[in-house]
């Protein structure tokens, strides 16, 4: 396995969810103990996605923030258990203010029926950017790019 630096908070916490995506993995029927994905109120995820400030990061839809959800294919937002293990094994990384780190979010905060419910939130997320294609002005930008300098028009 390949060495991971662990003498900063963040080596840590990669440590632990590196080491937690290896012992979900393995383990035969780790994951049937835990409730469906899905079996939580995205309604009411969405009220704490909000009141939480998730969306300063994140952003409204998971991907327009500085932070993206959707489409990353972290294992993070794929799996509920692995998603609830990652704020509790950070709970007690509370970045300096002013951070662009995650806050906390210890179970006195989040407990686990609202991470279930922040998970089905995450989870209802779809990917809508529209395609190059679909965009004429982008798709011009990209066009005059490609050419050599001198032959865009003015």
């Amino acid at each position: 396995m390949a060495h991971i630096a662990s003498s900063t908070p963040a080596g840590v916490v990669a440590t632990l969810c590196l080491f937690s995506v290896c012992l979900l993995s393995a383990a035969p029927g780790a994951q049937s103990a835990e409730p469906a994905q899905g079996a939580g109120n995205a309604i009411r995820g969405a009220q704490l996605f909000h009141a939480h400030g998730c969306y300063g990061c994140h952003g409204y839809n998971g991907e327009t923030g500085a932070r993206d959800l959707v489409g990353t294919g972290s294992p993070l937002v794929a799996d509920e258990a692995l998603f609830r293990l990652f704020l509790r094994l950070r709970s007690d990384q509370a970045p300096a203010l002013p951070s662009t780190q995650m806050p906390n979010f210890p179970a006195q905060v989040l407990n686990d029926t609202d991470v279930r419910d922040l998970f089905a939130f995450i989870r209802s997320f779809r990917a809508n950017a529209p395609r190059v294609e679909d965009v004429p002005t982008l798709r011009r930008i990209l066009e005059i790019a490609v050419k050599p300098a001198g032959t865009a028009p003015r």
